[in-house]
């Protein structure tokens, strides 16, 4: 068995790091008639960070179940708060508080992207939004249009040029199933590799739901992977919603992998996977630790339970997963690691930084040397650099 140093590694695949948009992108590029309901985030005269959707301010906002608009609008700041301290982000004056429009250049501007990945270890990088995140769940009349002009962005500006360095992933309108069908084959065709969808019912309806089968053909039909993106906020059902939590450090520490709980048992009980066998699905930021224990105790339940309340769940989760999944990792952290590369195959583990949001690592080849340690070098190898590469093929 080999045990060769993971400090040999020198580069890393990221398989979820993220872009921050630019505050003004959708009043510049939304057809002119859906301009005033743009999504926008700013400062004004006094240096006052401001968002308005709907031509609604956010800070005019009632407290919604449990959340007060005064802490989403500071939420905002941990987009782009890595290796700072979230005193910057949540204490001090409004107008010196950290916020969304102070991201680094590299996290609006691909080719300073390619710059700071290069520097870091990092070779190749699959990117997810970071407001956008929600765009998908806008309302019907203003998300489709939303979704094209971010993944128009990607496209155009911020991957162009980069030799496949930088991966975009779409985001669909899956408020309206056939504008997110639409959405897939315009990608497609465009050549974004993969589309994503957050992991919470859609304004009340889960993905079992039958009306949902179209995107999952049109996914399958592309040839496209997709992306099940925690995204644990107060606009929909789920984690923070469901248990009225009160602000971010609950929503973060528990949302992520709850939400994804969620998602991976109703779309298997469902018979989702079952009737797509071959739509490749990738499980992000959620952890990984809880996973083998919960394909475990989701087949416990599928065996006692599945003929009588779930007749189209065919097929264990884990052969499932073995099938058509794989789950990222934070490079990181050492528990996830371990547990991963003990309970399942390498070649279904990637590496993600989650840069440049607060919990990435400005180390993240240092900090995955130190969190491997000990480790099959072999597994390493794959999950740094091979697993990624297996999904997203750089020739």
């Amino acid at each position: 068995m080999a045990t060769i140093p993971s400090a040999t590694i020198e580069h890393l695949a990221d398989a979820d790091g993220h872009v921050i948009e630019p505050g003004d992108l959708w009043v510049e590029r939304l057809p002119g008639d859906l301009r005033p309901l743009a999504p926008r985030f700013y400062r004004d005269e006094d240096g006052v960070f401001h968002s308005r959707v709907y031509g609604i301010e956010v800070a005019s906002l009632p407290t919604m179940h449990g959340i007060s608009p005064k802490a989403m609008l500071d939420n905002m700041g941990l987009a782009c708060a890595m290796g700072l301290p979230l005193e910057r982000v949540f204490t001090g004056p409004d107008r010196e508080r950290h916020t969304i429009l102070d991201a680094p250049r590299w996290a609006f501007e691909g080719s300073a992207r390619l710059d700071f990945n290069t520097s870091h270890g990092v070779s190749r990088a699959v990117l997810y939004p970071t407001f956008m995140l929600s765009g998908g769940t806008f309302l019907p009349h203003l998300a489709p249009a939303v979704c094209a002009v971010y993944n128009d962005w990607m496209l155009e500006d911020y991957c162009a040029g980069s030799g496949g360095r930088l991966i975009p992933v779409a985001t669909l309108p899956v408020v309206d199933v056939d504008a997110a069908v639409a959405e897939v084959r315009r990608v497609a065709e465009r050549g974004v590799p993969a589309v994503f969808i957050r992991t919470n019912p859609v304004h009340g309806k889960k993905y079992s739901d039958r009306s949902f089968d179209p995107l999952w053909q049109a996914i399958v039909d592309t040839g496209l992977k997709l992306g099940l993106h925690p995204l644990p906020m107060w606009d929909q059902d789920g984690t923070s919603r469901g248990y009225r939590l009160t602000d971010i450090m609950a929503a973060s520490c528990l949302g992520f992998p709850m939400d994804m709980m969620h998602t991976l048992y109703d779309m298997m009980s469902g018979g989702v996977f079952d009737r797509f066998p071959t739509m490749p699905t990738m499980i992000l930021e959620a952890g990984v630790g809880w996973l083998p224990s919960f394909f475990e105790r989701l087949e416990e339940h599928r065996e006692a339970f599945g003929r009588l309340m779930a007749p189209e769940w065919k097929t264990s989760p884990m052969e499932i997963f073995l099938r058509q999944m794989m789950v990222t990792v934070e490079a990181c952290e050492a528990t996830d690691l371990r547990i991963a590369l003990e309970f399942l195959p390498a070649d279904h583990v990637a590496l993600a930084s989650d840069w440049p949001h607060y919990d990435g690592t400005p180390d993240l080849l240092g900090g995955f040397h130190k969190a491997s340690g000990g480790l099959r070098y072999e597994d390493l190898r794959m999950v740094a650099t091979g697993t990624l590469e297996r999904w997203f093929p750089s020739h």
